[in-house]
C-alpha cells in the first residue's frame, strides 16, 4: 500500500481515537457502493472518494505495496508523538501499544508505517463490533441459545468457520482485549480486506465511469438505482490517469501491462506463501485465508483487466498481448487450478476460468482487428512494426507466438482458451482471405501494365471488381497458401501469414485451430456455460450491465463465426444464451426496461448479419423447425419497437404476421405439380389442392363445408389461412427425400399458429398438424411456447405502460391475445387453453424420464402472472376453481408436486414462481381495491369498459389469497428444512414471503381503522392477515411460527462473507425483509393491544443475534435498529416492570454493543439510520430500561456506575459516553441536519426528565445549555415562514421541533436552577425567549382550505373511498414530513394506476397529499412547542412571579392563549386537543399572578379576553357541559373566576392607597372600572344565573355530566363580583337577572333532592345550594329578594333541613360530618345575612326559624363544657365550633336587642321566641378554657386538610404550639367579646 498522508482518507490521530472521525475501510467502502444503486445516500461516500489521496491511492490499485524506508519512519514517529496526541487519562487506548501493533503489521506486510498505522486505527476503531461478532460466534460454539431454545448447533458453527475461512475479526474468544495474538490476528485480516476491496473499489468505480450509467437510456427506462454522476467522475480521473491507450501516469508504462504484472505477483506469492505467525497452531489457518485472498485480489485485477480491455476500440499493443499470453500459457490457461490447500479447492476455479476466457476473447479485440485486417492488406511489409507499443497485428513476432501458444492450448483442448482460439482463427482466416484478395489484385494490375494497350482504361476495373466479387463469394474454409511474390510487393500480411504457417501442425494451423476449436473444445458449449453460469450471476453490479458487457464480447465472436459455423442447433443454443444469459421472466420482470444500447438484443436486432443469417433463416424453416424461432423470438421479446407503436415488442411485427411457411408434406400428399426445376436451382412446387395444415381426426369434411360458406368475411379467411395452404400456393422443395420439405410463398400469423399448436396439446380430441407434429405436440416446445406468450405479454405491459408508448397497455396486450386465438375452437381463447394445460400438468403423474417435469407449471404460472396485470377478472375465477390451490375441495396440488418433484430435484422453480403469483395477487388486490369498491355503471354503447378487475367476486378474492397464504406459510416455517439444492433459492423463498406477509399486514392494519372488515379497502385481505395475526401472535398460535423468524435471521448472519465480498443481495433481502416483518408484527401486537406473545420472547432472547445482525452489514443497521425500538417500547408499556435487554446479553457484550451504536451514522454517514438510532435511545432511557439507560448515560456496567455512586460521585459520565456525544454534538446544533438534530434533542429531554440527575451533567457542559439558548433566540431569523400560510411554514417543521425540545430542556434546566438557588438564571433567559413567547400561543398554521378542498376532491373523484380512510395506523410510526398524517405510500399502492395520482406536472394528488400532511407536520410541531412553552413559562412563573418584566409577559401569554382559543380556526379533534392545555396554561398564569398580588394594568385586562373567550366557547352550560368541551369550560370558569378576583384585590388595594393613585390617571381607570362592571354583569347573568339553572337541569337529567366542583365555581365567581366596587349601583340589573333565571328557586329545589343525589351519605348538593343562597345573600338587595321569594319556608321543608332539626344535634365529629357544616357555614350565615339586610321585620321569622334547631342549640350550648375525663367525641373543640358559637352569639344578640326595644323597633317582641341559646353558660365555659391553656391545647382537633396544616405550622406566638391553637384561641377570644366578657 502506499504511503498515507494526512487528509480525510486519515486525518490526524487525535481525530481518530476521540471519535470525531471514523474511518472508513475499503470493504465499507465497496458495500456502500453497492447499496448507492438501492437509491441509499451516504453522505461521507463521496467526500471519501473524492479526497486527493483517497484517489491516488485508487489510481495505484495495481501497485505493489511501498516497503517502510528511513523517510516513512520520522513520519511515522512524529504522527503518533506525544505532542500530536495526548495520551486519554480514561484508558481509551493504548498509544503505546498501537505504534508496537504498527510497527509489528509493517515489518510482516512490508508496508510502510503510516499505512500500517491506519490499519491499527481501523482495526482499533472496529474492535466493539469484531469482539461482538467473536461473542455471539463463541456463544454458538459453546451450544448458547436464546430464549424458546433455539440454539446454534455446533454443525452450524463450524460450517461458519469453515465458509469464512477465518474469523472475519480474529479469534473467537470474547474476552481478548489485551491478547496480542487475537489482535494481530484482526489486523491481519482486515489488512488483508484492505488490500482486496481497494481493488473492487476501482474495479466498481472504472466499470462506472466506461459504461456510462446515464448514456443509451431509452425513453422507458426509470431513474431509480442510477449510479451517482460523481462517482463517474471520480471514475473518469482514475481512467484519465491510467491512460488505458498510451502510458500511465502513475506507472509510466501501459495501465494494462502493470494489471497483468500486479495477476502474475499475486500468483507467484500464491506459490510461495505469506510466511506470518510462526506458531504452528496458526500457521495454517493465517496460510489459508491469505492463499484465498491472493485468489480473490487476483481476480478483482482480472475483473478490472476485463472491464477495461472490454471497453476498447483500438487493437491492444503487442506488449499487452505478449504479456497476457504469456502468462496464461505458464499457468495452462488455469484449465486446471490447484490452490496449495485442499480447503480452496473447487471454491473459485470456475470464476477464475472464466475471466481468463473472457479476457483472453476480450483481449484480442476482434472487430477492431478484423477492421485492422483490412487496412493491413494495403500495408507493404515494411510497414510491420516489432515494437511492443504498435498494435499486436503489426507484429510478426507476436503474431507468431500468440500462434504457438494457442495452437498448444488447442492441441491440448484446453477449453478455458477456446474462445480465443476461435477468435484467432477467424482473424487469420480474414488475413489469408484479404492476403489472397491482395495478391490477386496486384496480379491482375501486373498483366494490365504489360498487356495490350488497346484495352480501355476502366475494363481492367470492371474485371477486377467482378473477380474480387467471385473471390469473395469463396468459403472461408479454402486451404490454399498466398503463393510466392517479390519482397517489393509483399504486404505486411503475406509476411504475418508466412511465419504462421511455419508453425509446427499437421495441415493448415488456421483450420486447425477452428476445428479444435469448434470440434475439439466445443466452444459453443463454453459459450453457453460463460453466459449463463458466470456473466448473469457475476456481473449483477450494476443492475446487470456488468453482464451484459461481458456478453457483448461473446454476441460478438458468434457473429463473427458465422461465417465459419453452419446454421446448426448448437449456434442457436449458443446465441440465445449470449441474448439472455441466465435471466428468465422473472429475471426481465424486475430489471428495468434496459438501457437500449446494453441489451444484447437489441445489437442483435439492429445488426443486418444477425438476422439475415440466424433469425430470418430460422422464421423460414419455421414451422418446421419450431424450437429455434420461437425461442430466438422469446430471446429479442425484451426490445421494444422505436417506430410505429412504440411499446409493443419489436419482433411482434414478425410474429404477427408472415408470408413464407416451411413444412413436409404427408407422405401421401400428391396435389402439387412442379413448375420448375433446375439442376442449379431448387425445385419450384404450386398446389393443385388445398394443403390442410390442421384437421380434426372425426369431422374434417363437415369444418371445410362450415368454412365455406363464409369465405367472404376477413375473419375467415385469416383462420382458413391457418389452418390451409390455398390451392394454387407455390413453394420451392428443401429436401427431396420423403417426406418432401417445402418452403411455401403463404401469408399467415406465426403467433396465431402458436395458439392452435397450444390447443392441439391441450384437446382431448387433438388437432393433428403436418409435419413433425402428426402425432401430437413435441412436450419439449409446450414450456417453450407458453414462455413466449408470457414474455412477449410482460414487454407489451412493460412497454406500454411507459411515458412515452403510442400504445395503450390494454390495445397492446389484447392485440397479443387475440391474435393468438383467432385460429382456436371450441369458443376457447388462449388464456383458456393455458390454463387447461397448467391443469392437465397439475392432476398428471410426472414420468421418470422426463429431464425437468415442472417446467410446463412453472410457464403456466408466469403466464397466469402476465395475464393477471391485463385481465384478472380471469386469473382469480381460474385460481379459485384450480387444483393449484383446491379452494373448493381443500386439496392443493401445490404441496404435492413439491414434496413429488420438486424436492427431489432440489431446485424450487415451481416454489418461487407460485410465490410470485401470490405476490402479484396481494399487489392486485391492493391496487385495483378502490376502483372494486366503485359501484358498477352501466356501460353505455361506445363508451369505456368497467376498469380492470372491477368484475372479480370479493369472496372469491378471500378465499383464494387465504388459500394460497396458508400455504405459503407452511411453506415458510419449514423453509429451513426443505433442503432446497441452493442457498440461493432458499434465501429468496424466505425474503419473498416475508415481504409479501409485511405488506399484508400494513394493507389490513396499517391504514383504515374501520370497525367493519367488510367495508375496508383491503377487505380481500382481512382473513389473510387475521390468519397471520393468529399464527405469529395469538397464544394459540404456533410456536414453530414464532420460532421461525429469529432462525432466519440467525442464519442469514451466520452465513458470514469472511474475506470475500458483502452478503449477496438474495441474503441481505432475508435478513432484511425478515428483520422488517418481526417489526410490524410487534407493533400490531401492541395496537391490537394483544398480551405478551410467544414471538416477543423469542426476539428478546435473540438480542445478542441482533447486534451481531448490526455489525455484520451497513444495510442491516435501519432495520436492527427499529425491531429494537419496537422491543423497548413494547416491553415498556406492561404495568409490571419490563424485560431488561441488558439480560438478554451479557455485561460486556452489551458494552460493545453501545460502543457500536455510538459511533452512530459513521463512518458512511446515514442520515436516517442516525435519527433511529437516537430514536432507540429515547425509548430505553424513557421506557423503563433502567440498567440499560445507565449504560447508555454514563458509559459504564450498571453495577460499577452504583459503585461509583455508593463513593459520591453520582452524576459523573464519561466523556465518550452516548450522552456527552449528544451534548457535544448539540453544541454546534446549527451544523446538524434538521431531522438529526431533532431527534438528538428528543433523546437529551427524554433522559434528562426520567433521570433527574442528568441536568447536572448538562450543567457542567462548556457549551450545551449556551448553545441550544442561542439557538433559541436566533430562530426566528433562521425562519422566513408566516404562521398564517402553511405552504411557507411547511419547510420549517423540523426547526419548530427542534425549538420545542430545546423550550423543554430549558424548562428542566430552569426547574433545577430554582431548585439550587441558582436565581440569576431564570432572569437572563427571558431576553432569549422572544421567539418562542410570540409563536408559542398563537394559533397553528393550519390551512383549512387546502385540507378541505382535498378532501372533497379526493371524494368526488374516488367514490366509496374517503381521505380519511389513509389515516396512518400505530402499525406505521409517523414521522414529520409528507407521509406524517396520509399514508402517501399506500394510497399511491392504491390509486398509482389512476391519471389524477400523478396529475399533469406532477401537480395531482399525491402532491396535494404531500402538502396536507406537510401542513399537519407544522401543526403537529407547534403544538409540540407549545406544550413545552407551557412547562417552560410555568417553571419561569415560580423564580420569577415578583419580577415586573415576567408578570406582564404572564398576563399577555394569558391572554393570548384565551384570544387563540376564541379564534379557533383548527378542527375540532385538533382544537379539543389543545384548546385545553391553552386554557390550563392561561389559569396557571393568572393564578400565579393573583398570589403574587400584581398591579399591572393588562392583569386586569384578563377579564376582557376571558368573557370573549368563554362566549366563544358558549355560555349555555346545558350544551357546552353536555359535550366534549366540558373540561375547557370548566377551566374558563375559574380564569374568569380569577379575572374578578383581580379587580376585587385592586380596587382593595385602590381604597387602602386612594390617596396616592396620580391624578391624571383617574379618567382611564374610571372608564376601565366602568367596562369590567358591565363585563362582571354581563357574567353574572350568563354564566352565573342561568348557569346554575343549566347545571341543576342538567345534573337532574345527567348526573355524570355534572361535578360538584362546578356549582362551586359558579359561586366563587358570585362571591368575588359582589365584593367589586360600584357593582352596588347595578342592583336592579342583577335583581332582574337572578329573577329572570329563578336562581334562588332552582337553589333550593337543589337542596330538597341533594340527599338522593347523596352518595356515601355525603349531601355534598345540599352544601352547594346552601352556600350559593348565603353567597346571594351577601348583598343586601339579593338578600331582600331571598326574603320575599320566602327562602326560609322554602329550605325548611327539605328533607336534609328536616334531618336537621329532629336529630338531637349534629356536631363535626357525627355522620355525614357535611350535616355540621351545611349548618355552622350555611344556615346560621345566611340567616345572619337575612337578619342585617331585611331588619327587624325579619326578626321573628328567624327566631322562630332557629327555634326549630333545638338540638343543634343544645347541642352548641355544651360544646364548650369542660370535661376532665373525654369519651368519644364528647370534650373535643374544633376551629368550626368556635365560629358556630360566634354566629349564635351575634345572631342572639340582635334578636335580643329587637325583642328588647319592641315597638320602638316595629317589631312585636312576644312574636320573637327564645332560641334556648345559653349566653352565660357559653361564656363560663370559653372563660374556663382560657384560664386552662395547657387542657385547651389537648382538645383541640383539626378537621379537615386546611387546619391540618395549620396544626404542622408554627405559631407565630402568643405562647401557642402551633397556628391552629393560635387561631382558636383568637377566635375563642372575639367570641367571649360578643359573649359579654373580658378575653383572658
Amino acid at each position: 500500500m502506499a504511503p498515507v498522508r494526512e487528509s480525510t482518507y486519515f486525518p490526524p490521530l487525535d481525530k481518530c481515537l476521540d471519535g470525531r472521525h471514523q474511518l472508513l475501510s475499503w470493504r465499507t467502502t465497496y458495500a456502500g457502493l453497492q447499496e448507492l444503486e438501492n437509491d441509499v445516500t451516504y453522505e461521507s461516500l463521496e467526500k471519501h472518494l473524492t479526497d486527493s489521496h483517497t484517489l491516488e491511492l485508487l489510481k495505484q490499485s495495481f501497485s505493489s505495496a511501498t516497503p517502510p524506508t528511513s523517510q516513512t519512519r520520522p513520519a511515522f514517529e512524529t504522527k503518533t508523538s506525544a505532542i500530536n496526541l495526548v495520551p486519554s487519562a480514561r484508558g481509551r487506548y493504548d498509544i503505546k501499544q498501537i505504534q508496537t501493533d504498527s510497527l509489528w503489521l509493517s515489518a510482516q506486510a512490508q508496508i510502510d508505517e503510516i499505512a500500517a498505522l491506519r490499519v491499527v486505527v481501523l482495526e482499533w476503531q472496529t474492535r466493539p463490533a469484531a469482539q461482538l461478532q467473536e461473542s455471539g460466534l463463541a456463544a454458538a460454539i459453546s451450544g448458547r441459545s436464546f430464549s424458546g431454545g433455539i440454539s446454534l448447533s455446533a454443525y452450524s458453527a463450524s460450517r461458519s468457520l469453515r465458509h469464512s475461512r477465518i474469523l472475519p475479526y480474529g479469534s473467537a474468544d470474547p474476552d481478548d482485549a489485551n491478547n496480542v495474538d487475537a489482535r494481530r490476528s484482526r489486523l491481519y485480516s482486515i489488512y488483508l480486506a484492505e488490500c482486496l476491496f481497494r481493488l473492487e473499489t476501482c474495479r466498481f468505480i472504472v466499470f462506472s465511469a466506461l459504461c456510462k450509467s446515464g448514456a443509451g437510456r431509452t425513453s422507458f427506462d426509470k431513474p431509480s438505482g442510477v449510479i451517482p454522476a460523481w462517482v463517474e467522475s471520480v471514475g473518469h480521473e482514475i481512467l484519465t490517469a491510467w491512460d488505458i491507450y498510451g502510458v500511465s501516469k502513475i506507472t509510466g508504462r501501459n495501465i494494462l501491462l502493470s494489471g497483468i504484472d500486479a495477476l502474475q505477483s499475486r500468483l507467484k506469492r500464491l506459490q510461495e506463501g505469506c510466511g506470518w505467525f510462526r506458531d504452528k497452531e496458526q500457521q495454517e489457518p493465517i496460510q489459508v485465508a491469505w492463499c484465498e485472498c491472493q485468489i480473490l485480489e487476483s481476480l478483482a485485477v482480472m475483473e478490472t483487466l476485463l472491464v477495461m480491455v472490454g471497453s476498447f476500440t483500438q487493437v491492444p499493443r503487442s506488449g499487452v498481448i505478449n504479456s497476457w499470453f504469456r502468462l496464461m500459457s505458464d499457468y495452462g490457461f488455469f484449465e486446471v487450478f490447484e490452490p496449495p490447500f485442499r480447503e480452496l479447492y473447487d471454491t473459485h476455479d470456475w470464476r477464475l476460468q472464466s475471466l481468463t476466457s473472457l479476457i483472453s476473447l476480450a483481449i484480442l479485440r476482434l472487430p477492431a482487428a478484423l477492421h485492422l485486417v483490412e487496412s493491413l492488406s494495403a500495408m507493404a511489409a515494411s510497414t510491420a512494426d516489432p515494437s511492443g507499443s504498435a498494435a499486436y497485428l503489426n507484429n510478426p513476432d507476436v503474431c507468431n507466438e500468440l500462434t504457438e501458444i494457442l495452437v498448444n492450448a488447442a492441441s491440448e483442448c484446453l477449453r478455458v482458451a477456446s474462445p480465443a482460439v476461435l477468435a484467432w482463427s477467424i482473424i487469420l482466416q480474414a488475413m489469408r482471405e484479404h492476403a489472397l484478395q491482395s495478391r490477386e489484385t496486384r496480379d491482375i494490375r501486373q498483366l494490365i501494365t504489360v498487356g495490350d494497350g488497346s484495352a480501355t482504361a476502366d475494363s481492367p476495373d470492371n474485371q477486377t471488381t467482378d473477380h474480387l466479387s467471385t473471390r469473395g463469394n469463396r468459403s472461408l474454409r479454402r486451404h490454399s497458401s498466398t503463393g510466392s511474390d517479390t519482397p517489393q510487393q509483399q504486404t505486411v500480411l503475406d509476411v504475418l501469414l508466412e511465419s504462421i504457417l511455419l508453425v509446427g501442425v499437421d495441415g493448415d494451423p488456421i483450420a486447425f485451430l477452428a476445428r479444435a476449436a469448434v470440434d475439439g473444445s466445443h466452444v459453443l458449449d463454453i459459450i453457453v456455460s460463460l453466459s449463463v453460469g458466470f456473466c448473469t450471476p457475476f456481473g449483477a453490479d450494476h443492475k446487470g450491465k456488468s453482464g451484459m458487457k461481458m456478453r457483448h464480447l461473446l454476441l460478438e465472436l458468434i457473429k463473427s463465426s458465422l461465417d465459419l459455423i453452419d446454421y446448426q442447433p448448437d449456434l442457436i443454443q449458443a446465441t440465445l444464451a449470449v441474448l439472455t444469459g441466465a435471466e428468465g421472466y422473472w429475471e426481465s420482470l424486475d430489471r428495468p426496461l434496459g438501457y437500449r444500447e446494453a441489451e444484447p438484443a437489441s445489437i442483435f436486432l439492429e445488426d443486418k448479419i444477425f438476422m439475415d443469417k440466424l433469425f430470418y433463416e430460422a422464421l423460414r424453416r419455421f414451422p418446421y423447425e419450431t424450437a429455434p424461432f420461437f425461442r430466438l423470438c422469446r430471446a429479442l421479446a425484451v426490445c421494444f419497437a422505436d417506430q410505429g407503436e412504440e411499446g409493443m415488442p419489436a419482433i411482434w411485427p414478425m410474429l404477427a404476421n408472415s408470408n413464407f411457411l416451411t413444412c413436409a408434406l404427408p407422405t401421401s400428399f400428391t396435389a402439387y405439380r412442379v413448375i420448375r426445376d433446375d439442376e442449379e436451382e431448387s425445385t419450384c412446387v404450386q398446389l393443385t389442392a388445398n394443403l390442410e395444415l390442421f384437421r380434426r381426426q372425426g369431422d374434417l369434411q363437415t369444418r371445410v363445408q362450415k368454412r365455406a360458406k363464409h369465405d367472404s368475411s376477413l375473419a375467415s379467411t385469416h383462420s382458413m389461412n391457418l389452418r390451409q395452404i390455398p390451392q394454387g400456393a407455390t413453394g420451392r422443395v428443401l429436401s427431396e427425400a420423403k417426406p418432401l420439405v417445402v418452403y411455401w410463398e403463404h401469408c399467415y400469423s406465426p403467433w396465431a399458429y402458436l395458439g392452435m399448436l397450444l390447443q392441439s396439446a391441450s384437446s382431448e380430441d387433438p388437432v393433428m398438424a403436418i409435419g413433425p407434429y402428426r402425432s401430437g405436440l413435441i412436450p419439449g416446445l409446450i414450456p417453450d411456447i407458453i414462455d413466449l406468450l408470457s414474455m412477449t405479454l410482460l414487454m407489451a405491459i412493460k412497454g406500454a405502460s411507459a411515458p412515452n408508448a403510442s400504445i395503450s397497455v390494454v390495445d397492446a396486450t389484447q392485440s397479443i391475445l387475440d391474435t393468438a386465438s383467432e385460429g382456436l375452437d371450441g369458443g376457447q381463447d388462449i388464456a383458456s387453453v393455458v390454463f387447461d394445460i397448467f391443469e392437465r400438468g397439475l392432476c398428471r403423474q410426472p414420468k421418470s424420464t422426463e429431464e425437468n417435469p415442472s417446467s410446463v407449471l412453472v410457464r403456466c404460472v408466469q403466464f397466469t402472472h402476465a395475464l393477471l396485470q391485463v385481465v384478472p377478472d380471469r386469473v382469480w375465477p381460474f385460481l379459485g376453481r384450480s387444483a393449484l390451490l383446491g379452494v373448493k375441495n381443500s386439496n392443493s396440488q401445490l404441496g404435492a408436486i413439491l414434496a413429488s418433484i420438486e424436492s427431489g430435484a432440489e431446485k424450487y422453480d415451481f416454489l418461487i414462481s407460485c410465490i410470485r403469483l401470490f405476490e402479484a395477487l396481494v399487489d392486485d388486490a391492493i391496487t385495483h381495491a378502490i376502483s372494486r369498491k366503485s359501484p358498477a355503471k352501466a356501460v353505455a354503447r361506445f363508451a369505456t369498459s368497467q376498469p380492470r378487475g372491477a368484475g372479480v367476486s370479493q369472496v372469491v378474492m378471500k378465499k383464494v389469497l387465504l388459500s394460497f397464504e396458508r400455504i405459503m406459510l407452511d411453506v415458510y416455517q419449514s423453509v429451513s428444512t426443505l433442503g432446497l439444492g441452493l442457498a440461493e433459492q432458499r434465501c429468496e423463498v424466505s425474503a419473498r414471503l416475508s415481504a409479501v406477509f409485511h405488506r399484508v399486514l400494513t394493507c389490513c392494519f396499517g391504514i383504515e381503522e374501520q370497525p367493519d372488515q367488510n367495508q375496508k379497502l383491503s377487505a380481500p385481505l382481512v382473513p389473510s392477515g387475521e390468519y397471520l395475526v393468529d399464527v405469529f401472535l395469538s397464544p394459540s398460535g404456533s410456536e414453530a411460527a414464532s420460532v421461525h423468524l429469529p432462525r432466519i435471521i440467525q442464519e442469514g448472519v451466520e452465513e458470514r462473507p469472511g474475506l470475500g465480498p458483502p452478503p449477496a443481495t438474495c441474503l441481505a433481502q432475508q435478513i432484511i425483509y425478515t428483520l422488517r416483518f418481526t417489526s410490524t408484527l410487534l407493533r400490531l401486537s401492541t395496537m391490537l393491544d394483544y398480551p405478551r406473545s410467544r414471538l416477543q420472547e423469542q426476539i428478546l432472547g435473540a438480542v445478542l443475534m441482533l447486534a451481531r445482525t448490526y455489525t455484520s452489514h451497513p444495510g442491516f443497521r435501519q432495520p436492527v435498529i427499529e425491531l429494537l425500538d419496537v422491543l423497548v417500547h413494547n416491553a415498556g408499556l406492561t404495568d409490571s416492570q419490563p424485560a431488561s435487554l441488558l439480560g438478554y446479553m451479557p455485561e460486556e457484550t452489551a458494552h460493545r454493543f453501545l460502543e457500536v451504536l455510538s459511533t452512530l451514522d459513521e463512518p458512511l454517514r446515514d442520515r436516517s439510520l442516525s435519527v433511529s438510532i437516537w430514536k432507540l435511545l429515547s425509548q430505553v432511557v424513557s421506557k423503563r430500561q433502567q440498567w440499560l439507560a445507565i449504560f447508555i448515560l454514563t458509559g459504564e456496567a450498571p453495577r460499577q456506575a452504583l459503585k461509583r455512586e455508593a463513593k459520591g460521585s453520582d452524576g459523573d459520565a464519561h466523556a465518550d459516553c452516548l450522552l456527552n456525544i449528544a451534548l457535544d454534538s448539540l453544541s454546534n446544533i446549527e451544523r446538524l441536519p434538521p431531522q438529526t438534530a431533532a431527534g438528538v434533542l428528543e433523546f437529551v429531554a427524554l433522559s434528562a426528565d426520567s433521570w433527574p440527575w442528568i441536568l447536572s451533567i448538562i450543567q457542567q457542559h462548556p457549551h450545551f445549555m449556551t448553545a441550544i439558548t442561542e439557538y433559541a433566540r436566533q430562530v426566528e431569523t433562521m425562519s422566513n415562514t408566516t404562521q398564517n400560510r402553511s405552504s411557507q411554514a411547511g419547510m420549517e417543521y423540523h426547526k419548530i421541533q427542534i425549538t420545542s425540545y430545546i423550550t423543554e430542556l430549558l424548562a428542566m434546566y430552569t426547574n433545577y436552577t430554582r431548585q439550587n438557588a441558582m436565581a440569576s438564571y431564570a432572569k437572563d433567559l427571558l431576553p432569549n425567549l422572544t421567539y418562542i413567547i410570540s409563536t408559542a400561543v398563537v394559533p397553528p398554521a393550519f390551512n383549512a382550505s387546502l385540507q378541505s378542498n382535498l378532501r372533497q376532491n379526493f371524494e368526488a373523484r374516488f367514490e366509496n373511498c374517503n381521505l380519511v380512510t389513509f389515516k396512518r395506523t400505530a402499525i406505521k410510526p409517523p414521522a414529520l414530513g409528507d407521509s406524517f398524517y396520509y399514508d402517501l405510500d399506500m394510497a399511491g399502492q392504491m390509486l398509482r394506476r389512476d391519471p389524477s395520482w400523478t396529475g399533469r406536472d406532477q401537480n395531482g394528488f399525491a402532491a396535494e397529499i404531500a402538502r396536507a400532511n406537510v401542513n399537519l407536520s407544522v401543526v403537529e410541531a407547534q403544538i409540540s412547542l407549545f406544550h413545552s412553552w407551557r412547562f417552560l413559562a410555568v417553571e419561569l412563573s415560580k423564580s420569577l412571579r415578583t419580577d415586573v418584566e415576567y408578570q406582564e409577559t404572564m398576563a399577555e401569554v394569558a391572554m393570548d392563549c384565551l384570544r387563540t382559543n376564541a379564534q379557533n380556526t383548527l378542527p375540532q379533534a385538533i382544537f379539543e386537543r389543545v384548546a385545553q392545555s391553552r386554557a390550563d396554561l392561561a389559569f396557571t398564569l393568572l393564578q400565579v399572578l393573583i398570589e403574587a398580588k400584581s398591579s399591572r394594568p393588562n392583569v386586569k385586562s384578563v377579564l376582557f379576553t376571558a368573557w370573549d373567550a368563554m362566549r366563544a366557547h358558549g355560555t349555555d352550560l346545558t350544551l357546552v357541559l353536555d359535550g366534549d368541551g366540558a373540561s375547557c369550560c370548566r377551566t374558563l370558569l375559574k380564569i374568569l373566576c380569577l379575572s374578578i378576583q383581580a379587580h376585587a384585590s385592586h380596587a382593595s388595594q385602590q381604597s387602602t392607597h386612594g390617596d396616592e393613585s396620580p391624578r391624571h390617571g383617574q379618567p382611564t381607570q374610571k372608564f376601565a372600572a366602568n367596562a369590567a362592571l358591565k363585563t362582571v354583569l354581563e357574567i353574572l347573568r350568563g354564566v352565573v344565573a342561568h348557569g346554575f339553572r343549566s347545571l341543576t337541569i342538567l345534573l337532574h337529567d345527567s348526573p355524570s355530566r355534572i361535578l360538584p366542583t362546578d356549582f362551586a365555581l359558579l359561586a366563587a365567581i358570585l362571591r368575588n363580583s359582589l365584593i367589586i366596587p360600584g357593582l352596588d349601583r347595578h342592583t336592579t340589573a342583577l335583581l332582574s337577572a337572578f329573577a329572570d333565571a329563578q336562581t334562588s328557586r332552582y337553589a333550593s329545589t337543589l337542596l330538597s333532592w341533594s340527599d338522593q343525589l347523596a352518595t356515601n351519605r355525603d349531601p355534598i348538593y345540599g352544601e352547594l345550594s346552601i352556600n350559593f343562597l348565603l353567597e346571594m345573600s351577601s348583598m343586601p338587595a339579593l338578600a331582600e329578594s331571598l326574603a320575599v321569594e320566602g327562602i326560609l319556608t322554602h329550605i325548611a321543608n327539605t328533607n336534609l333541613i328536616k334531618y336537621l332539626r329532629t336529630s338531637d344535634g349534629l356536631g363535626p365529629f357525627d355522620h355525614p360530618p357535611r350535616m355540621y357544616n351545611i349548618w355552622v357555614r350555611g344556615i346560621l350565615p345566611l340567616l345572619l345575612n337575612l337578619l342585617h339586610a331585611v331588619g327587624a321585620s325579619m326578626a321573628a321569622e328567624i327566631a322562630v326559624y332557629l327555634h326549630l334547631f333545638q338540638g343543634q342549640i343544645a347541642r352548641a350550648n355544651g360544646a364548650f363544657t369542660f370535661y376532665s375525663a373525654v369519651s368519644g367525641s364528647e370534650g373535643y373543640l374544633t376551629l368550626s365550633t368556635v365560629s358556630e358559637a360566634q354566629t349564635l352569639a351575634v345572631l342572639t344578640e340582635i334578636l335580643d336587642t329587637y325583642q328588647e326595644a319592641g315597638a320602638s323597633a316595629g317589631v312585636v317582641s312576644a312574636e320573637i321566641v327564645e332560641t334556648g341559646w345559653e349566653r352565660g353558660r357559653v361564656r363560663e365555659d370559653v372563660e374556663s378554657w382560657l384560664q386552662r391553656r395547657g387542657a385547651l391545647r389537648e382538645r383541640i382537633v383539626a378537621v379537615g386538610e386546611r387546619e391540618e396544616g395549620w396544626e404542622r405550622m408554627k405559631a407565630s406566638g402568643g405562647g401557642a404550639v402551633n397556628r391552629l391553637e393560635e387561631k382558636v384561641v383568637e377566635e375563642m377570644g372575639v367570641l367571649l367579646m360578643l359573649l359579654g366578657g373580658k378575653e383572658e
